[in-house]
């Protein structure tokens, strides 16, 4: 028997199942909008990494094509993202843009094997508590290379890679804070938040920042009291720039004494890029309805990775601000990714003289609302009052992200987690069940017999079945009798399946629940979505 082929655009799929004048006009609103908002992420992440703001739109553009070309999901938009803000701005300061830009290049060909091996599918034994800990840690680090830019204070010369330093020279020039700094980007914050209240289908960021650039260019303020891209970056080029290699690594020798001062960088990257694409990915499906190949989609974000490094761009991945709005918005195929890179350069190309007016502190505001949505705040209460583990692997996550290091966060995470499980295991051996789910399919109900120990290990079970959830199918019974305990992970996982269900108009319910399971289960709230 032949195997399956394992590189299966979405694209691709997409085109086949049929594709008409409504998808596209679908597309084409949605792309648009997104395109709109990814505009001032794009260079405010570039800013915030270290490099020019235009590098920031060439990896929004060469991601956004590749990846809606070659992925595996049908409406992941892929471009620069704020996870990667910390990893690069230290990379630039101790390695240089070219030994970014070489990392980035080895990582894309990591994710390419990544994708070919058919990895995939172990992102998914990443627990959920480290996901939030080290996504509110991400925010964290963002945060602390904007402030000083939203309160006017100078950027520290040479730069500043560790939170600490950033934040102890903050305390350090708190009497150099400007007003109109503070003014700028707190209106800035507020707007986008505001707007967003109203609807997310309004670009909140692409608004305030072009409202800022126009009060500030009308009032005349100078650039001593008011920062803008240009006093900071004196040409914004909307030319495409090869790489230049040569004048860093002339020969051989260099080339390989670079690649293996950067490996573990290059093995950072992939790693991340690998976890937000795919957690994108997922959070994309759990709004479309869709399934993504996990494998096709690390392997094009290891092709656009290659791209964006040979032409001045940044690590490309998955971003979930875009991929949302893009869901949001109502894309149905990968096109719509085309059509938000198409947006882009057609900005880029067109706008790029005026883009050196746009304050410093209007995108500082803007980051830091990424910052705020991306910090998953909401969450940690939920998580703290489940106790135990769930909370210990949260702190821990958040705390090594932002003090040492995100691989190290992801790394001793799934580490600390499986030491839990296995503490958890052995204090009730004589409890034992098989860990299995079995799926009985009726002509109209599917039900799901879990047994054994529910843990993070396993909450890829849940994910696979919404596919088992066909036309017609009115009930989804869960079966909890030989269920002996389930963890954040396996809950989130069980969440998402009920919501996916509920939005097809299928009854979810929960029988046999007793014991540990059925105070785990009313721990995490899945009454909120699941019946009894």
């Amino acid at each position: 028997m032949t195997p399956a082929p394992w590189f299966k655009p979405a694209l691709l799929r997409s085109l086949k199942a049929g594709y008409g004048r409504a998808d596209f006009l679908a597309d084409l609103a949605a792309g648009l909008l997104v395109g709109v908002v990814a505009l001032p992420l794009s260079i405010g992440l570039a800013i915030a990494s270290g490099v020019s703001p235009e590098q920031g739109l060439y990896t929004a553009i060469i991601g956004g094509v590749i990846v809606s070309l070659l992925g595996g999901s049908r409406t992941q938009v892929a471009g620069p993202a704020g996870a990667f803000v910390g990893i690069c701005a230290a990379a630039v300061i101790t390695h240089g843009y070219i030994g970014l830009a070489l990392a980035t290049i080895m990582a894309g060909v990591m994710l390419v094997a990544f994708g070919a091996l058919r990895l995939g599918k172990y992102i998914g034994y990443i627990p959920y508590p480290v996901v939030i800990g080290f996504t509110t840690g991400i925010a964290l680090i963002i945060g602390s290379t904007q402030l000083d830019s939203a309160l006017g204070i100078a950027d520290p010369s040479p730069a500043i890679p560790n939170f600490i330093g950033r934040i102890a020279h903050l305390f350090g020039h708190g009497n150099e804070i400007h007003s109109s700094c503070l003014l700028v980007s707190v209106s800035t914050l507020a707007l986008i938040i505001g707007l967003r209240k109203i609807s997310l289908k309004i670009p909140g960021a692409l608004i305030a920042v072009l409202l800022g650039t126009i009060i500030v260019t009308l009032i005349g303020v100078s650039d001593a009291s008011l920062p803008t891209i240009g006093s900071k970056f004196k040409e914004i080029s909307a030319q495409f720039r090869l790489t230049d290699w040569s004048s860093a690594l002339p020969d051989g020798a260099a080339w390989l004494t670079k690649a293996w001062d950067v490996l573990p960088l290059a093995f950072g990257i992939g790693l991340l890029v690998g976890i937000e694409s795919l957690l994108c990915a997922v959070v994309a499906d759990g709004m479309t309805g869709d399934r993504h190949d996990s494998d096709t989609e690390l392997a094009a974000q290891g092709i656009a990775n290659i791209a964006s490094a040979c032409f001045m761009g940044l690590p490309v991945t998955g971003v979930i601000a875009r991929t949302s709005t893009n869901a949001r918005a109502g894309a149905r195929s990968p096109v719509s990714g085309l059509i938000h890179a198409g947006t882009v350069l057609a900005i880029l190309l067109i706008l790029a003289p005026l883009v050196k007016l746009i304050p410093l502190a209007s995108l500082a505001g803007v980051l830091l609302s990424v910052c705020w949505y991306m910090a998953e705040l909401p969450l940690w209460p939920r998580l703290f009052r489940s106790g135990g583990s769930d909370m210990i692997l949260l702190v821990l996550a958040c705390l090594i992200t932002v003090f040492v290091d995100l691989i190290w966060a992801v790394g001793l995470g799934v580490v600390v987690a499986f030491i839990f499980l296995l503490i958890r295991k052995s204090s009730h051996p004589e409890k034992e069940e098989p860990e299995a789910m079995d799926v009985v399919e009726g002509d109209a109900e599917v039900r799901l017999a879990l047994s054994g120990h529910l843990h993070f290990g396993r909450a890829a079970e849940p994910r696979a079945v919404e596919a088992r959830l066909k036309r017609g199918t009115l009930n989804l019974t869960l079966e909890f009798g030989h269920a002996l305990f389930i963890d954040c992970s396996y809950a989130q996982a069980l969440r998402e399946l009920a919501v996916h269900a509920r939005k097809q108009g299928v009854v979810v319910r929960a029988v046999g629940l007793q014991g540990q399971a059925a105070n785990d289960f009313n721990r995490f709230g899945l009454r909120e979505v699941i019946s009894l």
